[in-house]
């Protein structure tokens, strides 16, 4: 090779070397960010940062902490990524089936994949209200909802998947049992004692009333034979009191025979169990002697 193609090949390497350079992304190594760069990186991760885009503000914070940068600059910006750094939450996933631990389960938040298979991992992720959907082959995705705190970090999100469980069958009701047929029991209406009291009591009472009744009338012949028209009061007052008392008789006869009536029509029906007739004893006379026999109807 002659000493002008030998240049040629060196000047070409050079162009594409310096090229290379001019591209690469400020802050990458061997490449580190202009004055300017640095700058802006240090406005723009201040004004995330009060946005709230905290994964935003990282990055910008770390192109300005740079040792090329200027120092004021370097040492704002590594403070503030430090902060920025503990405020990021972070969560992991996990899902189960039937109570136990799955690994291949995809989580979306939206049209966002943030996890092909469960890792155990902790996700950075923003602040702020976030939807989460996982998906498992054969069953229905699971969704929810969390609201991440500025700090929280491995913040656990669970899903549960439940296998479908075969409906058993119906039970046999078994037939209903026949009720037992109703036998006719007897009835009867017996006569309550109340009736006995009261008939005895009207019947007690029509006696007395008889009686003191015939002693008013005899005393009162007695006093018209002796001393009338001149009889004393008090002579008067006994004949008087026999007759009231007659008369008392008669009233409490006619309430109390009045409601044994009243007891014995009201009276209500009593069932009878079954029972045995009574035996019937008979005694009888023959030539050989003295003979019993008993009978009954059931």
């Amino acid at each position: 090779m002659g000493s002008i193609e030998r240049f040629l090949a060196l000047a070409g390497m050079a162009c594409c070397c310096w090229s290379a350079r001019a591209h690469a992304e400020p802050g990458e190594e061997g490449n580190p960010p202009t004055r300017d760069q640095c700058l802006d990186a240090h406005e723009h991760a201040q004004a995330v940062r009060l946005s709230g885009d905290l994964l935003r503000a990282r990055l910008a914070l770390r192109q300005c902490s740079a040792a090329a940068c200027p120092t004021l600059v370097s040492r704002d910006c590594m403070a503030w990524l430090t902060e920025v750094e503990q405020q990021i939450p972070s969560v992991i996933f996990r899902a189960t089936r039937d109570g136990t631990d799955l690994i291949q389960v995809r989580v979306l938040e939206g049209e966002r994949e943030l996890a092909s298979a469960i890792t155990g991992t902790p996700l950075e992720l923003e602040p702020g209200v976030h939807h989460f959907r996982a998906e498992l082959a054969g069953f229905p995705p699971q969704q929810t909802s969390y609201i991440l705190q500025a700090g929280d970090k491995a913040r656990v999100v669970g899903f549960a998947f439940v296998s479908p469980q075969a409906t058993p069958p119906p039970a046999a009701v078994p037939p209903p049992a026949a009720a037992p047929a109703a036998r006719d029991v007897p009835e009867s209406r017996p006569v309550p004692t109340l009736t006995y009291v009261l008939g005895g009591t009207a019947l007690a009472a029509v006696i007395s009333g008889g009686v003191l009744g015939a002693m008013a009338l005899s005393e009162r012949d007695e006093r018209e034979a002796s001393c009338a028209p001149l009889c004393t009061p008090q002579e008067l007052d006994r004949v008087s009191n026999l007759a009231l008392a007659t008369d008392v008789s008669f009233v409490v006869a006619a309430l109390a025979g009045g409601a044994a009536v009243y007891t014995y029509l009201t009276r209500p029906s009593v069932g009878n169990p079954p029972s045995v007739a009574p035996s019937l004893l008979g005694v009888r006379l023959g030539q050989a002697g003295w003979s019993v026999s008993t009978g009954g109807r059931f």
